[in-house]
């Protein structure tokens, strides 16, 4: 099998965050860790002053020594929240994938976008989704279902971005889009109505924590036709009971979804 040369720089530099566990420190000067991973003092600074622009070590300019950066407390947490919900939810997702056999995704919040934390494909068709990519969230059910409930002014500094299109569908108005947000809110799902693929289409739900806190959100997709059909027997109804399983048994909220 064939390998790739790992990158240097890269090494180094998580070579001295390493360093800090290793040294059982919380701060150190740059000739501690020079020496500590026998750099000379020039390499050692830029590779700290880099990590330190990252956010991921941070300077404390009353003695000039690093610390770990909060970055990395932001990472960890989100690592951290993903491994709970994995764990947690997927049992559902095979619910629903039995039910169905449609693809099902769970989705959270990353900065301006959703990431997929996990997914069950369906036995029928396969979409393209990735555990781990990102994905707008104007144009994606579990998107819509997460921008929805974001305080106002962070829903707007979103809306305020360029909205790329992916087919005719795509909602790419600010207006258009507020209306839709609205639309989920008031009827507690959101739908992708082949604004990314045509052909393809999807539902997707809000998973609450807290009044008006979405941890997750979950979605069922697959070919419009048969996501319409499942949608007039009950697929709607069935998510919503799902979500609010989740955020009782895994949250410890007890959420009461709205009925049509």
């Amino acid at each position: 099998m064939a390998t790739t040369k790992n990158i240097q720089s890269v090494e180094r530099a998580f070579s001295i965050l390493d360093l800090f566990q290793q040294a059982g420190k919380s701060e150190l000067s740059v000739k501690e860790i020079a020496e500590g991973l026998h750099l000379n003092k020039s390499t050692a600074f830029g590779l700290i002053n880099t990590l330190a622009n990252l956010g991921c070590l941070q300077k404390d300019r009353s003695n000039q020594k690093y610390m770990l950066g909060l970055k990395l407390l932001s990472l960890a947490s989100t690592v951290q929240t993903q491994n709970v919900i994995v764990l947690s939810v997927h049992p559902y997702l095979e619910r629903l994938n039995r039910m169905y056999d449609e693809t099902v995704h769970c989705a959270i919040r990353n900065g301006d976008g959703v990431v997929y934390v996990d997914k069950v494909d369906a036995g029928s068709i396969h979409i393209s989704t990735q555990i781990g990519s990102q994905n707008d969230m104007h144009c994606t059910g579990v998107g819509k279902c997460i921008l929805a409930y974001l305080p106002e002014s962070t829903q707007e500094r979103i809306l305020s971005k360029h909205m790329r299109s992916l087919t005719y569908n795509t909602i790419t108005n600010s207006h258009q889009l507020r209306e839709e947000l609205e639309l989920t809110r008031r009827r507690g799902y959101a739908m992708d109505n082949e604004e990314i693929s045509i052909g393809l289409s999807c539902v997707a739900v809000p998973v609450f924590s807290a009044p008006d806190t979405v941890a997750c959100a979950i979605s069922v997709s697959g070919m419009t036709v048969r996501i319409r059909t499942a949608t007039e027997r009950g697929l709607v109804e069935t998510l919503k009971r799902t979500a609010a399983e989740i955020s009782r048994e895994v949250f410890d909220y007890d959420y009461r979804p709205q009925t049509d």
